[in-house]
């Protein structure tokens, strides 16, 4: 999830130190957990090779679902890849050099092109701090990575990027340090830019992760409070006016994750719920930081799958596996939702049901289903 429990006092200094330990690659775990969570019946969780088709003798294990097309999906150093769902099939598309750093990738509507927030291998003797701006590569990754948004500053960020259905415009969150007399400060904002070369346009202050609604009408994003970290998920209109807040203040001790359901009129979110909010923050999921399990069978991390309709209701909660790292995406049908979470990648149908672990994650990342 994305807020750890912190106090007021804490500063721009901190946030650079955990991009620091992130990017220095110290391990806080030995091993991401491989373990299926409790409500997931043990005959039910598959594996796939990780580079050969399926045959009929070793049809994967969602065959039942009926799942068609292919997702593109990102794994930390292991870089971006594609999944035949038919087949069980996956290819490296991009693979980042050692010591860069990669944390998102989006597909174009087209299908032609990816863009990515990505940190560069630095130059020699010098650490890799994680600050990612927005890179374009084609989508079957023929070339290397071309700069579409450079920093201006060291610690300036550009992450979680989105397109807008049409393709016209590319929504991503951007982390900035402001300098003063007192020291280092940093905001977030969300904006877009019309794709490829406009200008960058600031939708709304103190907001981050923006996700768009399958017909563009709707924007959500996730309000941010840089003194008491709290965050509470809004919806507006894609130019960000007429902001409304989605969830009571206060529902969950966080919230994160959003998804739009394909007809627009409910929105699927991860939230911690019962139990301690000792959840990851969004800086350190977006880093690929992981915490430690007490044991197999400890949930140290309570976060689950809910959703909301948009027409008025109460949250209503989807699963009970208690994972971290947690980004989905709905089958263009809609009739599945296809999710990474640290443990691995599920399938599982929009109201939870047919909750099924496909296979064993090697770190945390985004990912999209297309045709």
């Amino acid at each position: 999830m994305m807020m750890m429990l912190m106090k007021k006092t804490k500063t721009i200094n901190f946030l650079l130190m955990v991009l620091l330990v992130a990017a220095c690659s110290v391990e806080i775990s030995d091993a991401t957990p491989t373990h299926s969570p409790a409500s997931v019946a043990a005959s039910a969780v598959g594996t796939v090779a990780a580079t050969s088709p399926a045959t009929p003798a070793n049809s994967p294990a969602w065959i039942d679902y009926d799942l068609t097309g292919q997702l593109i999906f990102t794994q930390g150093a292991k870089g971006i890849e594609k999944f035949d769902l038919a087949t069980g099939e996956r290819q490296t598309i991009f693979k980042p050099l050692e010591n860069a750093w990669l944390t998102a990738a989006t597909v174009a509507p087209d299908g032609k092109r990816i863009v990515m927030s990505y940190a560069p291998s630095p130059p020699p003797g010098q650490i890799q701090l994680g600050y990612t701006g927005l890179y374009i590569i084609p989508a079957d990754g023929s070339a290397e990575p071309l700069p579409l948004l450079e920093r201006a500053d060291v610690q300036e960020s550009f992450f979680t990027p989105i397109w807008s259905p049409d393709g016209k415009y590319l929504y991503y969150a951007h982390f900035i340090p402001i300098r003063g007399d007192s020291g280092t400060n940093f905001k977030y904002t969300v904006e877009r830019m019309v794709f490829p070369d406009g200008q960058p346009e600031v939708l709304v202050e103190n907001g981050i992760w923006p996700r768009l609604s399958p017909d563009g009408s709707k924007l959500a994003y996730l309000s941010f409070d840089p003194q008491t970290f709290a965050n509470d998920l809004y919806i507006a209109d894609p130019d960000g006016k007429d902001a409304k807040s989605v969830i009571p203040s206060g529902t969950f001790a966080a919230v994160d994750a959003h998804v739009f359901s394909p007809d627009g009129s409910m929105i699927l979110f991860s939230a911690v719920g019962e139990g301690p909010a000792n959840s990851l923050s969004w800086i350190d999921r977006l880093l690929g930081v992981q915490i430690a399990e007490a044991s197999a069978n400890a949930h140290n991390v309570p976060s689950d799958w809910w959703r909301i309709s948009l027409n008025g209701g109460k949250p209503e909660r989807l699963t009970k596996i208690y994972d971290t790292g947690m980004y989905a995406s709905f089958s263009p049908g809609g009739k599945a939702v296809i999710f990474l979470a640290a443990s691995g990648m599920y399938v599982m149908y929009p109201d939870g049901s047919g909750l099924l672990h496909m296979f064993n994650a090697d770190g945390l990342g985004t990912v999209e289903w297309i045709p």
